[in-house]
């Protein structure tokens, strides 16, 4: 797995942000960061919560990510995680319970779509977050 450095966190350590990735057929597994005693996701780290406001002087000890690069990697992200809802939604209906009912917009065309949609985002998160290396 390929994996990006975003810097080295005030409680975990160096903190990895891995590459998305096409799993099981249908969907984009992606926002993973972590490191070998710690596996968590950007969306619940970075975009929700206390740390949504702050700059990643204040997130890392040790980072080579500029206030301009990290906003622009929250605003992609944010992009993702959208596009990710609504392929769902075009691939499984509801999530509490699967009825005829909530499965009024089941399209796997508009579930490609979205998904294609999703990759070009995925890939410009990955471009942008490739720069990091090239800072430090």
């Amino acid at each position: 797995m390929k994996k990006i450095l975003l810097g080295t966190s005030i409680e975990d350590g160096k903190l990895y942000l891995t590459k998305h990735s096409w799993d099981c057929g249908w969907y984009w597994g992606f926002g993973y960061i972590g490191n070998a005693n710690l596996h968590t996701h950007f969306d619940g780290t970075f975009l929700n919560g206390e740390n949504i406001w702050k700059s990643p002087k204040e997130l890392f000890k040790s980072t080579a990510i500029t206030d301009k690069l990290w906003w622009e990697l929250k605003d992609l992200f944010v992009q993702a995680y959208a596009l990710k809802k609504v392929a769902e939604v075009y691939h499984y209906g509801g999530h509490c319970t699967i009825t005829e009912n909530t499965k009024a917009i089941l399209s796997t065309e508009k579930e490609a779509i979205i998904n294609a949609d999703l990759e070009i985002i995925l890939n410009k998160i990955w471009e942008v977050a490739s720069s990091i290396e090239d800072i430090e």
